[in-house]
């Protein structure tokens, strides 16, 4: 026997006992016993697989009429346990259906990553039902509104828009910009159902790194109003912007990463250097002031319009960036870029990441990036001073500053 036959047995052996394992703690937990545990899961899976595999032999119908045979005799199994569960266990009866299939998949070689790649997945949303239940029971109808808008702009919008430039220049592809659209409205809703689900109360650390997430000047404005009028709480709000800064720049190098890779050795020294730096002094300012307990309240940032007007600026910056670089050479890209930085990041990054892929040298469009970068971080200390009290100003200075100089300085060297 080789090992190459036993394999696909045992990767869907593996399957059954992630989910099982998840199943065997729920019962353990709720102090119950149900039809199937771990080793059952594990039977499930590699039932799966031998089905599968005697299909082969013997016809699909083989595998047609064990799944048949799967689906009778679990529904009877917990049918009879509702006396002792107490309810019809819905959820585990589907889950060990879903192992069978999984078990089944993991026999073809093509498709094994995905059979595991589905269990990590399955298993995660079996072990998180008290986090999204208490979400979902939270839920608002503007909650589930702008849901369903991601969706629509995701899932409908998307796949019908062309793919062929429409301007002379060939720059704007209307595909292109509405996956920035798509990008930064999905940054944006992650970070806000993250902060509903595990709420704000949790510190003003996750509040920081959240509000990075999808607007690292919207939180330094929210914050800075806030220290003006309670300048009791200028220690933790200079530490969640601080945060919510640092946070922004894996964000840039994220973003980078989706569309266009060539760009990244170029890039990610200064945006590591800018980030190390700004979180080390943020958790330094925090520890000579320990941050008090304070709630950052955060809306859903999801909204139709502001996305469409990051869209329309993400194709303004395509437009200026390729004239610059047309007319003016790198000394236009850069200026561009520093322009750009002043109002968003995203727009920029996601501009010269395009073009580094036809018109734009990677070196080029990573130095304008830090460029941008560091104009974004310079404003939010002007945002700090002008909005903020002098005490938030002073204390957001000596974080921002070091951290701009810093990509300052790895420009230079580089």
């Amino acid at each position: 026997m080789d090992f190459v036959e036993i394999y696909p047995f045992l990767v869907a052996m593996l399957i059954g006992a992630l989910i099982g394992t998840e199943r065997q703690r729920r019962l353990a937990g709720e102090k119950v016993r149900g039809v199937a545990g771990l080793r059952t899961f594990i039977l499930i899976s590699l039932l799966g697989a031998l089905s599968a595999t005697l299909a082969t032999d013997f016809g699909p119908l083989f595998a047609v009429g064990a799944l048949v045979s799967l689906v009778i005799l679990v529904s009877v199994g917990y049918a009879s346990a509702v006396s002792s569960l107490g309810r019809i266990d819905l959820t585990a009866a589907v889950a060990a259906v879903v192992t069978f299939i999984l078990g089944m998949l993991a026999t073809f070689p093509e498709k094994i990553t995905l059979a595991v790649s589905l269990a990590i997945i399955i298993t995660w949303i079996l072990a998180t039902r008290t986090i999204t239940h208490h979400y979902v029971e939270g839920l608002h109808e503007a909650d589930l509104l702008d849901t369903l808008k991601m969706g629509i702009i995701a899932l409908v919008i998307y796949p019908l828009l062309p793919e062929e430039p429409l301007d002379p220049w060939g720059v704007i592809n209307l595909r292109q910009i509405w996956l920035f659209v798509i990008l930064v409205s999905l940054i944006g809703f992650t970070g806000y159902i993250l902060i509903r689900i595990v709420g704000t109360e949790r510190g003003l650390t996750l509040t920081g790194i959240l509000g990075g997430m999808a607007s690292s000047i919207a939180v330094t404005t929210s914050l800075a109003e806030r220290s003006r009028i309670n300048p009791q709480i200028t220690s933790s709000a200079v530490f969640a912007t601080a945060i919510a800064s640092s946070t922004a720049f894996p964000r840039v190098l994220l973003i980078a990463a989706v569309i266009n890779k060539e760009i990244l050795p170029d890039l990610f020294i200064p945006l590591l250097a800018m980030t190390a730096v700004g979180t080390a002094l943020a958790y330094i300012s925090r520890r000579r002031s320990p941050p008090q307990d304070s709630e950052v309240k955060i809306s859903d940032p999801f909204r139709i319009l502001p996305a469409l007007k990051l869209g329309s600026l993400f194709a303004l910056v395509l437009i200026i960036s390729n004239l610059a670089s047309l007319y003016f050479g790198d000394m236009g890209i850069y200026a561009a870029s520093i322009l750009s930085g002043l109002v968003n990041l995203d727009a920029i990054t996601l501009s010269l990441a395009t073009l580094a892929r036809s018109s734009l040298l990677p070196s080029v469009a990573a130095t304008s990036i830090t460029l941008a970068v560091i104009a974004n971080t310079l404003v939010k200390l002007v945002i700090s001073y002008t909005l903020g009290s002098r005490d938030f100003g002073n204390q957001t200075a000596a974080i921002l500053l070091p951290t701009a100089l810093a990509g300052i300085l790895s420009l230079l060297l580089l």
